[in-house]
């Protein structure tokens, strides 16, 4: 974690790439998140409550997109306030959704950084001692 960039991160982000790795995946599908990496087997995200973070950020996407339409439908357009509203939540909704697997990679990236992401140790074989029976 000491050598990372943060363009290195960002990209990761951006890419939707294991931030330990760099290599694995972190969507299976583009609502499906996978549970660990693939490549190193670090699991992402170990508590339940750590996808609040991940809803910030598409509190922040939703009123962007919203705030940024508003604007311009404002400006350019003279409709009713009921179409504008069903507009804005629309487009809302859909840069929600959009934006998916981008804010939860964020998210992730983020974890990361503040150390609740790790790299796991090799697992330890155990052997048992002991005499051989005949």
């Amino acid at each position: 974690m000491a050598n990372d960039s943060a363009s290195a991160l960002i990209k990761c982000a951006l890419n939707c790439r294991c931030p330990v790795c760099r290599d694995g995946v972190i969507f299976r599908s583009h609502f499906k998140m996978n549970r660990e990496c693939p490549r190193c087997h670090v699991i992402f995200w170990k508590d339940p409550g750590e996808t609040l973070g991940a809803m910030y950020l598409d509190f922040a996407v939703a009123a962007g997109s919203f705030l940024v339409c508003w604007a311009i439908l404002a400006i350019t357009t003279h409709l009713s306030d009921a179409v504008e509203i069903f507009i804005l939540c629309a487009v809302a909704c859909g840069s929600v959704l959009l934006c998916y697997p981008l804010t939860r990679s964020a998210w992730t990236v983020l974890v990361y950084l503040s150390g609740g992401i790790e790299r796991q140790r090799p697992r330890l074989r155990t052997i048992q001692g002991g005499k051989k029976s005949a």
